[in-house]
């Protein structure tokens, strides 16, 4: 078992072994897992550092944002 800080949980919290299977969802209906990181998962985190807790109307708010860029 691997020790040490997992830096998928720091930048997204989430476990590698769950960003593998985010990945290869994105992979498998063609994401980019990269928009998906940075767009989605690291705004959602970034809140939730700063709130402890992402209401609905937040996430909306990401989710919009995050379609912008596409």
């Amino acid at each position: 078992m691997k020790k040490g800080l997992d830096r998928c949980f720091l930048h997204y919290g989430i476990k590698q072994e769950d960003m593998n299977i985010i990945e290869q969802a994105c992979v498998d209906n063609d994401i980019d897992a990269e928009w998906v990181k940075e767009n989605i998962l690291k705004p959602y985190q970034d809140e939730k550092n700063n709130q402890n807790f992402v209401e609905e109307k937040k996430l909306t708010k990401i989710m919009k944002q995050a379609l912008k860029h596409i």
